[in-house]
């Protein structure tokens, strides 16, 4: 099998580079294809490749290429966010996602091997547990085979495990394979990693944990000339990181970089024979030149490979290069060394951006392509999932209510990955939200332990308010984000799911500083909560909810002084709170707005060295605050002026909005392009309900069908015509709440209601409509997306039904 695995290799037409980059939306990993030719017509290095497929659902910037050379014409893929495997061949442009492993570790270590006697490719994963006391095994091997036998292609531990003489010598092999992004190296029918000399006292006599595919068994080989038996792990016959393992010409080979001794030179030794161990030095690459100068500033180096044979004048080595440019940029070239001339030549520059400044040191993108027609293997729960009967079942569980859709999934083994599927969580989403119908429920009170609960708005259409009902504490309501919402009180923040009842709390950090004031109680209204002012965003790259949360400990209007802090929570880790540096402005006491990504809070222009209105903005993929202008037409700030700004989001869209109670009326200015438009002037002379004299109102929502805007005072909502200047309540606590079947329909309600349309009701003192103290709120609006959004690792008991 492998000499004729060799002959198939010496025949095969002439190699490609194969390089992975990130998609515009980070979201999915294009894949390309490359000649190892600079271009035809410029002789420069090329800046691109040619696309052949996108893998969806792999996170661009934290992909990387696990097998620098194909394993018989298969690539592995490794998606660090998700911590899923991809198995892909370029030529047959196919791909397909390895199940989960339920093996979980700090750290960890997988390669692609083949086995010839079965003709089948095998994944081996080392799995270092040693720094976990509650792990019985210290070290475990485990392996999958795509079709292979094993019932459903799960995992499974090795056939012979890992010998307890070997610990300490895969558990080194681990460490320095996490630590310094090294991959394992398969050639001569086993999987070899390199150990570090850090994990021991002395030097040991023995560098590469090899691991045989077709047996299962692990071994170890004797270290090279270099590496001196017996010394301190410090000395400088060897560095951390810089020897790395490598295939050539189907032998395993050693790559040590001698740049950080103060040599410009790459050392490749050649295994000769395994039973001996001896090592021979095959060539020693001379980076000293002009042409090499990209080689000695970058920071990361490998050699791949190689493509030719030695004994043709073809003979190329790859060497690959990665740096840091400026800010998210980063440059990754491809250079050949040709052993016979010792000539080196560029032939690939591209230049990534990441999606975050912060993003780790770049790993391996690179590899060959095989002309080879091997199967990526489909698993067990892609098949099961595209027959005709999981098909029927997908679209009729796509039209469930949430609550009904992951209850199904308790029906069987198959329907609960179909729910818990990432895929279907999306298409879920997108099948009950893609008219953008605004949805409304109601935060009401609970006898549970939060004191709150969700109701469907037609239910509480048909009751009255009772005094038995009222909320026992003051909420604040985001608008969606994601799926997602969040409910704030005044010492603690809920995200919710108010669909399935999912939530999980976050305490501030803010109340339990010794600097605790409240502000005064003229500043309070239907839309403040406590000091803070808290938001709700979103990082697309990693999929993950983030709590911004921004406190006063000092506010001061007449000295113009402010005290404040801001913290971040990540929702889907456990960690504590994380400081931030706090925004270039104050902001005021609205909530924030959310669009694409950004955060946008209107500022305080009573605080502060400036009076002029101005927009604070945070990006969560920079950790950045910055300062957007408001619209020209806004007035600078003076002690006369009586009105309020504000920021909401309204058709995807970034809105400012000024308040005007003299006029009793609301401009609202939408920011696309770079410029500021006026979007809609909304007339409230003529609702007393809704005068901006005696409470604060916010547009919630546009009627993508109507043109209709939703208006929300917390005591009442209503739909605005903007054509005829007037409102209609859908809801309102100071009356019986009862809408038409035409409100409901406009709002999307889940279920049917009855009823007379509800009449504005007459002009109420402003004492009365000031009343926005807690205990006299028996529900409050929110809108919501229907959605299975949720973080697995809440308890299910925390639900709020």
């Amino acid at each position: 099998h492998m000499s004729a695995a060799k002959a198939a290799k010496r025949r095969a037409p002439p190699a490609k580079l194969l390089y992975i980059s990130p998609t515009a939306t980070f979201d999915s990993t294009a894949v390309y294809s490359c000649s190892f030719s600079p271009s035809s017509s410029s002789g420069r290095p090329r800046d691109h490749g040619d696309l052949l497929f996108t893998i969806d659902g792999a996170r661009g910037n934290y992909v990387e290429v696990v097998t620098p050379a194909p394993c018989n014409g298969l690539t592995l893929l490794y998606d660090a966010l998700d911590t899923a495997y991809y198995i892909c061949n370029a030529a047959t442009r196919a791909a397909t996602r390895l199940p989960p492993s339920t093996d979980v570790a700090c750290d960890s270590s997988a390669g692609l091997g083949f086995d010839a006697r079965t003709d089948e490719h095998k994944v081996v994963r080392l799995i270092n547990g040693m720094l976990n006391p509650k792990d019985l095994d210290p070290v475990r091997c485990e392996v999958y085979t795509p079709r292979g036998s094993y019932v459903d292609c799960r995992w499974r531990p090795a056939a012979r495990g890992v010998p307890s003489s070997l610990h300490k010598f895969v558990h080194a092999a681990v460490i320095n394979a996490s630590c310094n992004k090294l991959s394992p190296v398969f050639a001569n029918g086993c999987l070899h990693w390199l150990m570090t000399p850090a994990s021991f006292i002395t030097t040991p006599s023995v560098a590469i944990v090899s691991f045989s595919v077709a047996e299962e068994t692990f071994t170890c080989l004797r270290s090279p000339p270099f590496w001196v038996p017996g010394a301190p792990p410090t000395s400088r016959n060897w560095s951390s990181g810089e020897v790395e393992l490598l295939e050539l010409d189907d032998q395993l080979c050693l790559v040590r970089n001698r740049m950080p001794h103060g040599s410009n030179t790459l050392e490749i030794w050649k295994l000769l024979d395994y039973s001996s161990g001896d090592w021979l030095l095959n060539h020693r690459i001379s980076l000293s030149g002009h042409l090499a100068r990209d080689l000695r500033q970058s920071q990361i180096l490998r050699v791949i490979g190689s493509f030719g044979s030695y004994r043709s004048s073809r003979k190329k080595i790859i060497i690959t290069t990665s740096m840091h440019k400026i800010f998210n940029k980063y440059q990754k070239m491809v250079h050949t060394y040709d052993p016979r001339s010792e000539a080196l030549e560029t032939i690939l520059s591209i230049t990534e951006t990441h999606s975050t400044p912060h993003y780790g040191c770049p790993t391996s993108r690179f590899s060959f392509i095989q002309e080879t027609l091997a199967p990526v293997h489909t698993t067990d729960e892609e098949i099961a999932l595209s027959s005709d009967l999981a098909k029927a079942t997908r679209e009729i569980l796509l039209r469930l209510p949430a609550k009904s859709a992951i209850r199904s999934k308790f029906v069987c083994k198959q329907w609960f990955r179909l729910v818990e599927s990432k895929n279907f969580i999306q298409s879920y989403f997108q099948h009950k939200n893609i008219d953008r119908k605004p949805k409304v429920m109601l935060v009401v009170k609970s006898t549970g332990r939060l004191g709150f609960s969700f109701a469907p708005l037609n239910k509480c259409l048909q009751e009255a308010p009772s005094r038995s009902t009222l909320l026992d504490t003051k909420v604040v309501c985001s608008k969606p984000c994601h799926g997602l919402n969040l409910v704030s009180t005044e010492t603690k923040d809920y995200l919710c799911n108010p669909c399935t009842g999912f939530h999980r709390g976050f305490s501030n950090l803010g109340p339990n500083l010794h600097l605790r004031s409240r502000m005064p109680k003229i500043e309070e209204h239907a839309f403040t909560v406590g000091n803070k002012n808290v938001g709700l965003t979103f990082n697309s790259l990693t999929r993950e909810h983030v709590i911004v949360e921004i406190f006063y400990h000092r506010k001061d209007f007449e000295s113009r002084q402010y005290d404040m802090s801001c913290t971040l929570h990540w929702c889907n880790t456990a960690n504590a709170a994380q400081e931030h540096s706090v925004p270039p402005l104050p902001v005021n006491d609205m909530p924030p707005a959310y669009v694409n990504g950004m955060l946008y809070w209107m500022n305080e222009p009573r605080l502060g060295q400036s009076c002029e209105w101005a927009i604070v903005s945070f990006n969560l993929a920079a950790s950045t605050f910055d300062v957007v202008p408001c619209p020209s037409w806004f007035a600078r700030w003076s002690s006369r002026n009586r009105c309020r700004a504000f920021v909401v989001e309204l058709e995807g869209v970034l809105c400012a909005v000024l308040a005007d109670p003299v006029a009793d009326k609301l401009d609202v200015w939408k920011l696309e392009h770079g410029r500021w438009d006026r979007a809609y002037t909304i007339h409230l002379e003529a609702s007393p309900g809704y005068s901006l004299k005696t409470c604060v109102v916010v547009p919630l929502a546009v009627d993508p069908d109507r043109g209709k805007i939703l208006l929300n005072t917390v005591r009442k909502i209503g739909l605005y015509d903007p054509v005829e200047q007037t409102i209609e309540n859908l809801y309102s606590l100071d009356q019986v709440p009862v809408a038409s079947s035409a409100h409901l329909k406009f709002l999307d309600m889940p279920s049917t209601s009855s009823g007379d349309s509800l009449t504005c009701s007459k002009e109420e003192s402003v004492a009365e409509m000031n009343r926005m103290d807690s205990k006299l709120i028996t529900s409050v609006p929110m809108l919501y997306e229907e959605s299975l959004a949720c973080y697995s690792f809440v308890r299910k008991a925390n639900c709020l039904w």
